[in-house]
């Protein structure tokens, strides 16, 4: 926990002042996808929603001007916020100041060994920029088991693909992606008023909590070539679309899918990630019988 509980006021009240943004490095720049939140009272519920205790540790993406981060720096025993931007992080360094909690990386957080960054038992709260969020979330996938607990903001389009449910418009490879590892959990709606510059869209908080029995490590590279294959033609069945299956032999694909369970007249927004996950052992074993001959 922050012990500069003056100094964490002063800076939230700062960043809620429209005349900060006179400003020219504090900014928004579009090209990094950058929408800077500046209703604090979404702020807190987000931090709230996170329920952060004084012994955790707090991995944040893209603080921005720190609305947020002051917040956690507040709560947790340790915050890591990664900020890419070179003017942006400048102004971060000057305002948490002193900050012996707050540990500042400089960094494109989609360019850093995750492994080295999130330690176990790690917390990931963000207003994620809009646009690296799904690449993001997508490599958190394999790094779930580091972490306790995951809420951030993203567009809410987004935020509705990575909660749809099978059979739903918005279900995605995103969705069952996520679903392999994470519980996604759709939370309040935030409109695009709380921002400078104001998105044209709504975004959304959400929630992912690990699953206790996440699909196996080792087989994600598999999981992932099935789900993206199956969904490169969504509209198409799964006998229109596994055929495209890397070193699959066209003969297999019946076999293929009777060791999964599936029917290959189904498409893949109908599928489950357990099905996808099946999909992808019988795939893996195939490739293997195929090297070993």
């Amino acid at each position: 926990m922050s012990e500069n509980p003056a100094s964490l006021t002063e800076i939230v009240v700062l960043l809620m002042n429209p005349a900060a943004y006179n400003d020219k490095s504090m900014r928004p720049k579009q090209s990094l996808g950058q929408n800077f939140l500046l209703n604090g009272q979404i702020a807190e519920r987000i931090v709230a929603s996170a329920c952060v205790t004084p012994d955790e540790t707090v991995l944040e993406v893209g603080p921005g001007l720190g609305i947020l981060t002051a917040l956690l720096a507040r709560e947790a025993k340790q915050l890591i916020a990664v900020e890419k931007d070179d003017d942006l992080f400048a102004v971060l360094i000057r305002k948490f100041d002193g900050f012996n909690n707050l540990r500042l990386v400089h960094a494109d957080i989609l360019d850093l060994d995750l492994n080295e960054l999130i330690p176990e038992k790690t917390k990931l709260v963000a207003n994620l920029p809009y646009n690296i969020a799904s690449q993001l979330i997508i490599r958190l996938i394999e790094h779930a088991r580091n972490l306790t607990l995951v809420v951030v903001m993203v567009q809410k389009e987004v935020g509705q693909r990575i909660c749809a449910q099978p059979g739903t418009h918005a279900y995605s490879a995103l969705s069952v992606l996520v679903d392999s590892v994470f519980q996604a959990t759709p939370g309040f709606i935030v409109s695009p008023k709380n921002f400078s510059p104001q998105p044209k869209v709504d975004s959304m908080v959400l929630k992912l909590t690990p699953k206790l029995d996440p699909i196996n490590s080792r087989d994600m590279a598999y999981f992932k070539k099935s789900v993206y294959c199956a969904f490169a033609q969504r509209r198409k069945m799964l006998k229109n679309s596994l055929i495209n299956l890397p070193m699959l032999k066209p003969h297999l694909l019946q076999e293929l899918a009777e060791r999964a369970g599936i029917k290959l007249n189904q498409r893949p927004q109908n599928l489950t990630s357990q099905d996808f996950y099946r999909i992808a052992q019988a795939y893996q074993d195939f490739i293997i019988d195929i090297q070993t001959v």
